[in-house]
């Protein structure tokens, strides 16, 4: 039976436009899903009103992968945040995580521009109305109720994850960040600190979105890691 394979995007993205690269070559080889996140893309949601969108979207998604099958979970920035908090509480429905863009707190030095990006993107029909058109386009009407939840959430609510929740992590992970951003190569050594099992690396001169940065690379490495376990 082919292995199950989830995608999980990033904020504002959906599962097509955010691992296109990732869909083209593992699709030879496993079931894969792309799946659209509450609010994203074609996934509409009525329930979007509460600010804590994370924690709705996690219990959404461990309803999912119940119904649709255990498998791998390949997640970015957001998606990653879902993936291993998903794998914490279901580890039985997992079989490995694959992490982008990912770090397991915020720190104080990434505060001002968390905050900074937060007016941004609030005022962003203001900003740029290129970028709010090209949200709507993509996700329709829910586009700024999706931005403002997930922007509350991620910025004031992020869903840290302590060092022992780190050890007890038990399905197999990779953590690959790029090498472009300060704060995600730092995260890649203390994940694996503590929580040896873990797998890390970086991506030369990938940023954030290390999967879309350098796709190659990037698929090679998680192709054998999937295949090691």
């Amino acid at each position: 039976m082919t292995e199950k394979l989830y995608m999980l995007h990033g904020f504002m993205g959906t599962g097509d436009l955010h691992f296109s690269d990732q869909v083209e070559y593992f699709n030879q080889t496993y079931n894969v899903e792309a799946i659209d996140l509450p609010g994203h893309g074609t996934n509409v949601h009525h329930h979007l009103s509460n600010k804590e969108y994370f924690e709705y979207v996690v219990e959404w998604f461990m309803e999912y992968i119940k119904t649709h099958g255990s498998g791998f979970i390949m997640g970015l920035s957001l998606g990653a945040s879902i993936a291993i908090h998903t794998a914490l509480r279901q580890p039985t429905l997992v079989k490995g995580i694959i992490l982008t863009g990912y770090s397991p707190y915020i720190s104080e030095s990434l505060e001002e521009v968390m905050n900074k990006q937060y007016e941004y993107f609030m005022n962003i029909k203001e900003h740029d109305r290129e970028i709010a058109s090209y949200f709507e386009e993509t996700h329709g009407n829910q586009w700024f109720t999706t931005l403002e939840r997930v922007l509350h959430t991620m910025t004031y609510h992020y869903p840290s994850v302590t060092e022992e929740k780190i050890k007890s992590l038990s399905v197999p992970t990779l953590l690959l960040n790029g090498s472009n951003e300060q704060h995600e190569i730092y995260a890649t050594s203390y994940m694996h600190k503590y929580n040896p099992e873990i797998e890390v690396g970086l991506l030369p001169g990938a940023g954030h979105t290390a999967n879309m940065d350098k796709p190659s690379l990037y698929n090679q490495m998680v192709k054998a890691f999937i295949e090691a376990i």
